[in-house]
């Protein structure tokens, strides 16, 4: 079966220039295709702009060139209305940091993605209980961020990321503040769920051992990115 492009990186060049000194290059040349139900993770050293990388990805940032197409659609020119709307359809985020907010419980951090994307608030609801269940956590719905673990906290995130049934998920070292039993649980649990939604997912991280998870691994370099 043909697997269509989600995701595709054409020509990226990020760079930028504080006034009155010379322009400092992140990167260039950057080319990827990410298609249907693939696992590509992303390894790259300190500085070279994996998280620049990641939110242009997600239409967060701008590259200084070239162009990023999300389901087919190209950013270019693209008003921020738009972009907004392919982000909140389509794409969904893991951060490093769980980055919940403090003022509302576990369930209620998963169902917000659903409910911007125009579901009601019941049937968000539901459907948070639902996927917090499956990761372990039906008995913690109702915790706020502040009462749980660092792990608890990032299987939330990961809910958060697919309540919205994105097609492209971006993680952007999502256990680098982990221990390694968390990392390794955490990690375990971001690839079932990948695979169970059949998304598509692009994920940099550090850790060498769950990149061999990964179905490609490509190094991201200041002129750009190289398969291992």
């Amino acid at each position: 079966m043909n697997k269509v492009v989600i995701l595709e990186l054409s020509d990226l060049r990020k760079s930028f220039k504080i006034a009155g000194k010379q322009e400092t290059k992140i990167f260039e040349k950057v080319n990827l295709k990410l298609k249907s139900s693939e696992l590509v993770g992303i390894i790259a050293p300190s500085g070279t702009g994996k998280t620049s990388l990641l939110n242009i990805s997600g239409l967060l940032d701008q590259a200084t060139s070239g162009s990023v197409s999300v389901i087919g659609q190209n950013s270019k020119g693209m008003t921020a209305e738009k972009r907004n709307t392919i982000r909140r359809n389509h794409i969904g985020f893991v951060f490093q940091s769980s980055n919940l907010l403090n003022e509302f419980s576990a369930v209620e951090n998963v169902a917000l993605s659903r409910i911007i994307k125009g579901y009601s608030f019941n049937e968000s609801l539901e459907y948070s209980r639902q996927l917090l269940a499956k990761v372990g956590l039906e008995s913690r719905l109702h915790n706020r961020p502040l009462e749980l673990s660092g792990g608890e906290q990032q299987r939330i995130a990961i809910c958060r990321a697919i309540a919205n049934d994105p097609q492209l998920l971006l993680a952007d070292e999502p256990t680098g503040n982990l221990d390694q039993e968390n990392s390794a649980l955490v990690f375990d649990l971001l690839l079932r769920m990948v695979k169970k939604k059949n998304l598509s997912a692009l994920v940099a991280t550090h850790n060498l051992e769950l990149i061999k998870k990964m179905d490609r691994v490509l190094k991201l370099t200041k002129t750009g990115l190289v398969d291992l």
